[in-house]
């Protein structure tokens, strides 16, 4: 806040002034995860840039292999291959890999590969960790991926499933919309939005 003071109260607005409405307390993961939204969307400076591209030859690539995943349990998703290439990326660019250390003033970058995958859950959004992203391989990621999913999906994942991440994945793709401007997961300094694939 300007002054460096405490933030104001937040305003008290009587919604049923207007209409009827209908109250649900909110769970404590809720009220956790609404707090740590609004302390990394106020904390750190948030720049989208946007671009498309063509993955003709990916889709291609993946429909070759798509039956030969199935085969071994598992279903093949251009995330997975997104997954692999931030890996790769990650280790070329080690800022995108950082942390701000807030305390010290130091940047932290990280040699570990940890990417957190922003899972849509009933429960709000979840953001569990696939680690050593680097040394997995497509399948072994595209397995993971599934598995770390169903188990947020399921509320299974625990505090230290959620921690650690260096980097994070969202993927909007699936609602529409070709660009977004997606939270940091904080103590991330990056995140990757995937929008819809034409």
């Amino acid at each position: 806040p300007p002054g460096g003071g405490v933030p104001p109260p937040a305003e008290r607005v009587d919604f049923a002034k207007w209409g009827p409405v209908m109250r649900q307390p909110m769970s404590s993961l809720r009220q956790t995860l609404a707090r740590r939204m609004s302390e990394s969307w106020t904390t750190i400076p948030h720049v989208t840039q946007g671009d498309e591209a063509d993955i003709t030859d990916l889709l291609a690539l993946k429909q070759t292999y798509d039956a030969a995943y199935e085969q071994r349990g598992a279903r093949l998703t251009l995330t997975a291959f997104v997954l692999q290439a931030v890996a790769a990326l990650l280790k070329s660019h080690p800022k995108f890999n950082a942390s701000v250390n807030e305390v010290a003033e130091t940047l932290v970058l990280k040699h570990y590969y940890h990417i957190g995958i922003a899972v849509d859950t009933d429960a709000g959004l979840l953001v569990p960790v696939l680690r050593d992203a680097d040394k997995k391989s497509l399948l072994e990621i595209t397995k993971e991926l599934t598995a770390i999913a169903e188990k947020a999906r399921n509320r299974k994942v625990g505090p230290d499933d959620m921690k650690g991440g260096s980097f994070t994945l969202s993927n909007q793709g699936a609602i529409g919309g070709g660009q977004f401007t997606p939270i940091i997961n904080k103590p991330e300094v990056a995140i990757l939005g995937l929008g819809k694939t034409a």
